[in-house]
């Protein structure tokens, strides 16, 4: 079983707008809606792959319903703590002329104490029945930076396997609470070492430093040029394929539902990896967020390459 944590989740909402500027007026014909969030993202694409999924977070008004309801629709088990006010949009703006994407992203309700009570309480039982956590995305407001790393720590407890792709101070504290595989993108791998990396050889040594304080893989998404997977032995890149890109928001919780999907289904670490990778590249191919064709997912598993690009001793 593979548990993916959604404490913000979204509806996502993605207006098409050729030349788009601050400041215009723009009447759009077509808005497209779908179930949002990291955690949604990498459930729903989690599921598409045929794994058996466990989605654990908050949900609140009208639109907290219609996500939990999504989730439930495809097939994944839910247990959401309702709270008050409306889940949040997230407004996404894909501007095909200048190949630029905005996103316009709502702070959502808060979450109290008795709520987040509940949903450890929720929590404390589903990790004795899981593989793999996934703690995908930020915090809703209410809850402190340390979140993750309080949740990490309990399914180490019982040898999950546990996947953390955050940012920020969320992301520094739950490193700290050692789980299996983050994957920060390259800009948020920057900001932790308040650098910027010039070549894959710095990053990977990064990432190593990484590895050093308990972590056991790290993956940086490299954007159009690829991935990078670092464990304490090794090195690999998955090297991007020339394919029709229509919306790449998603793509990292793509990347994430492929290499949980691997790991919870005994593959090796570099075939997980391919997976997300393939993942990632068919997300991108649709303009909806966080969706993939598993028959597409299959033939790019075959295209990809990915080489070893150095030991990190």
């Amino acid at each position: 079983m593979i548990t993916v944590l959604s404490l913000s989740p979204a509806v996502d909402k993605i207006y098409m707008i050729d030349d788009f500027s601050a400041g215009g007026l723009y009447r759009v014909n077509n808005c497209l809606q779908s179930p949002g969030g990291k955690g949604i993202n990498v459930a729903r694409i989690t599921k598409m792959l045929g794994s058996k999924v466990f989605v654990l977070g908050f949900k609140a008004g009208s639109n907290g319903q219609w996500l939990e309801n999504s989730l439930i629709d495809i097939g994944a088990e839910t247990n959401f703590v309702t709270v008050q006010g409306q889940s949040r949009t997230n407004n996404n703006i894909v501007d095909k002329v200048n190949n630029r994407e905005t996103e316009i992203l709502e702070e959502g309700p808060e979450i109290g104490q008795s709520a987040w009570t509940l949903f450890y309480e929720k929590f404390c039982q589903q990790i004795k029945n899981t593989e793999v956590l996934v703690c995908s995305g930020g915090l809703p407001k209410g809850l402190g930076t340390e979140t993750y790393a309080r949740l990490i720590e309990e399914a180490n407890k019982y040898d999950v396997k546990t996947i953390l792709d955050s940012s920020g101070e969320v992301l520094k504290l739950g490193m700290i609470a050692k789980p299996y595989l983050i994957k920060p993108n390259l800009r948020e791998l920057s900001t932790y070492f308040d650098t910027q990396f010039t070549s894959e050889t710095q990053i990977v040594k990064a990432c190593k430093e990484i590895i050093s304080g308990g972590v056991k893989v790290v993956v940086t998404s490299l954007g159009a040029e690829g991935a990078l997977l670092v464990t304490e032995h090794t090195a690999y890149k998955a090297y991007p394929i020339e394919v029709d890109v229509v919306n790449t928001i998603g793509s990292g919780d793509a990347m994430v539902a492929g290499i949980s999907t691997g790991i919870a289904g005994g593959l090796s670490i570099e075939e997980s990896f391919r997976l997300g990778a393939a993942c990632a590249t068919s997300n991108a191919e649709f303009i909806e967020i966080g969706l993939i064709k598993i028959e597409r997912v299959e033939q790019l598993k075959q295209k990809i390459i990915i080489k070893e690009i150095g030991t990190t001793k």
